[in-house]
């Protein structure tokens, strides 16, 4: 019953320091805020699109030369109302140049493609008289500008593809052979098969797209890159502060040491263990809580997804551990409140560096760092938050969460004992 007595004697001395709830509660969320707002909130949760939806005038004058098996304009129509980008772009066809500037001018599209008569015929030929324009509403910038990608992709596919049937007949002519129109044909319709499939990939499936475009998120649908980002971002954010809340919660045996209530306090009947233990539950209560906190508030705020309930569960008990145990093992090793300044400012954030807490949506961050962070508590309570954002089953978060219980209760120990032996 002392031993609860004294931690609540601690948590209200805690939540009168105006200090400590603004650096444990404000500043996270206000860090997190700034990049959110950054990045003009990309994480907003349910109904949030990575691409806007987008309607496209095409103005088709375009007819297959003699011979030829299809137009260049129907196969760019093709492209515009292929299945795979109905989701996001919606392809209307026009009569003439005039009803679609008519059209773009009302806002009714968001962009014009314009293929010119005889486009086919000159640009198979090698002699394009008149390029494909495309007109756009001056007040869109991404609709428009991905349409513009797509015309040009194209428009590569169809020069490598004459670029290929020339080399195909120099190479005929060199051995003597001529080159039918049916083997003309052939070949172009194989090359427009492969460049059709190419070209989905290249936009469309996600597992080899060099440039993904996606469809707005629906209802059921997986969480948004954005959402998962800034989820990260919060998670880096909450990892550092509670950290620094268990070094600073801790901070009260210095402080009743120098202004002499904690020696008095030793001259109770109440037993030396007792009293330590009551400060480190203090500690273990004030972390947690600050977690709770910031998970319920990263929630609202920013719509960060903490993956299932059991999982976020073990992802904040590693937490809540391993800040707690940083926290006596550090505060065990100084003498004086002066002395812990340093150490709290700058042992924790160059050891959250070292974690990866600030680079956490940082792609492609090289091997080594991830390596090093395996060696800090910090790396691991952030490998459990990454798990569990994910998705990923209480099972897989195991592994994390034993590495971090484990180094936390080693150092718990450790800064136990060191306390044990200066007020022996």
């Amino acid at each position: 019953m002392k031993i609860i007595d004294i931690a609540f004697k601690d948590l209200l001395r805690s939540l009168r320091s105006m200090f400590l709830i603004g650096m444990t509660l404000l500043a996270p969320l206000l860090v997190t805020g700034l990049i959110f707002f950054a990045f003009g909130g990309l994480s907003s949760g349910e109904g949030s699109t990575d691409l806007p939806a987008v309607t496209v005038g095409i103005v088709n004058l375009d007819q297959a030369p003699a011979g030829a098996p299809v137009a260049v304009g129907d196969s760019l129509y093709g492209m515009f109302t292929d299945p795979s980008v109905a989701s996001w772009l919606t392809a209307v066809e026009f009569s003439d140049q005039a009803t679609a500037r008519a059209a773009l001018d009302r806002q009714e599209i968001g962009a014009a493609v314009i293929v010119p008569e005889n486009f086919s015929a000159s640009i198979l030929s090698g002699k394009t008289s008149q390029p494909i324009r495309v007109l756009q509403d001056p007040t869109l910038t991404i609709g428009p500008m991905v349409v513009q990608n797509m015309v040009t992709s194209f428009l590569d596919g169809i020069t490598g593809g004459s670029v290929a049937i020339q080399v195909v007949m120099e190479r005929q002519s060199t051995k003597g052979l001529a080159l039918e129109v049916s083997g003309i044909n052939g070949l172009i319709t194989r090359y427009q098969e492969w460049y059709t499939a190419f070209q989905r990939a290249l936009f469309h499936d996600p597992s080899q797209a060099a440039l993904m475009v996606r469809a707005p998120a629906t209802e059921g649908t997986s969480q948004s890159s954005g959402t998962q980002i800034f989820s990260l971002v919060m998670a880096g954010q909450m990892i550092f502060f509670a950290f620094y809340t268990g070094s600073y919660a801790m901070m009260s045996i210095l402080t009743e040491q120098e202004e002499g209530t904690l020696p008095r306090l030793f001259t109770t009947p109440t037993d030396r263990s007792v009293i330590l233990a009551g400060k480190f539950l203090a500690v273990l209560v004030t972390v947690f809580f600050q977690g709770c906190v910031l998970l319920i508030a990263g929630r609202l705020a920013f719509s960060a997804n903490w993956g299932q309930p059991a999982s976020m569960l073990l992802a904040l008990l590693g937490q809540v551990i391993g800040a707690t145990g940083l926290g006596v093992f550090l505060i065990s090793l100084v003498k004086t409140s002066k002395q812990a300044g340093p150490i709290l400012g700058g042992g924790l954030s160059a050891i959250g560096m070292l974690s990866g807490l600030f680079t956490v949506a940082v792609p492609n961050v090289p091997a080594f760092f991830n390596t090093l962070s395996l060696f800090t508590p910090q790396g691991w309570v952030l490998r459990g938050w990454k798990l569990a954002i994910n998705g990923s089953s209480v099972s897989e978060l195991l592994l994390p969460l034993a590495v971090t219980i484990g180094m936390g209760l080693v150092m718990f120990v450790i800064g136990a004992v060191l306390f044990r032996r200066r007020f022996a």
